[in-house]
């Protein structure tokens, strides 16, 4: 089991990246790098950490490739990490890279600290109008799918989803012929980065929000949008509920990055959720400029 037991917030622009001291033996990033947060990141990474392992989820083999090795999702429990201090960049690492970074870290028992680095703006469509600013941040990818080994059975579940800036994430899932989605909870990113952006979440899922409310039993949820320990307390009141009712949770993260880090730490730590996840393609220069840097602390406690 994962434990959050420090959260640090610094400006990067009072951070000297050259003074930096390589203080972790290994870092988790990504292959590539796609805006001005994730050239920042990588920089600082490099700059802190001695070895770098880049990673990357395959959808069609269901492996993760850690530098050249190859990791099967089947035999990922067997994937054995050096003694060592380690970093988890979440900025431009994916939701399915993180998860089994995380099951990975869990099952070493290893302490490791995750970064996040928030953007001064994100890139808005050219579609955007005066009344509501919409946001292309992602192409389609292979479409919604459950990740391995979090499966199972979704009928009678109750869903839980992040919502973030891309309503289309959204309206795919309760459009899709897959799920019968009857029992919702939607969380809304507030506070959110920066004042006024919760509106931007609001504005761009609107739509799909009216159709849930009128056809199903819908509930909405707030925790910051970049409070991964609110809003991984609010999963686990729903989880407890859905026991009671003998229902599964359904865990499905569209929003912003720190929910989910949440909803994957939660997915680790109990046993039964079920993960659903659309895996988009980042566009380039999706985001811009860099603002804060976070920095959480991870614990391995046994879990019996």
């Amino acid at each position: 089991m994962i434990d959050i037991t420090n959260w640090v917030m610094n400006r990067t622009d009072e951070i000297n990246i050259d003074n930096s001291v390589k203080i972790y033996d290994i870092a988790f990033t990504c292959l590539e790098n796609y805006d001005d947060r994730g050239n920042w990141s990588d920089q600082y990474i490099n700059n802190i950490s001695r070895d770098i392992f880049r990673v990357s989820y395959n959808t069609e083999n269901y492996s993760l490739i850690i530098n050249d090795d190859e990791v099967k999702i089947g035999a990922i429990k067997d994937y054995t990490l050096p003694n060592g201090r380690f970093l988890v960049d979440a900025t431009s690492l994916s939701f399915p890279e993180i998860i089994h970074i995380f099951t990975i870290l869990n099952n070493n028992k290893s302490d490791f600290d995750l970064i996040y680095v928030q953007p001064d703006g994100y890139t808005e469509s050219s579609s955007s109008s005066e009344i509501v600013n919409t946001f292309e941040l992602s192409d389609d990818g292979i479409g919604i799918r459950q990740i391995p080994p979090f499966v199972g059975i979704t009928d009678n579940s109750v869903m839980f989803i992040t919502l973030g800036f891309e309503g289309h994430r959204l309206g795919s899932l309760i459009n899709s012929e897959e799920y019968n989605i009857k029992d919702l909870h939607c969380l809304i990113g507030n506070p959110p980065f920066k004042i006024g952006w919760e509106n931007n979440a609001l504005s761009n899922n609107y739509k799909n929000l009216d159709l849930i409310r009128k056809g199903m039993d819908a509930y909405f949820s707030y925790a910051g949008a970049n409070d991964p320990i609110k809003t991984y307390e609010t999963i686990k009141k729903i989880y407890i509920s859905s026991k009671y009712e003998r229902k599964k949770l359904c865990l499905v993260p569209f929003g912003t990055k720190p929910s989910a880090i949440a909803v994957a730490q939660f997915a680790v730590n109990n046993n039964g959720v079920v993960i659903i996840y659309d895996f988009v393609k980042k566009k380039s220069n999706r985001s811009s400029g860099v603002d804060l840097l976070h920095t959480w602390s991870f614990t391995y406690t046994y879990n019996p």
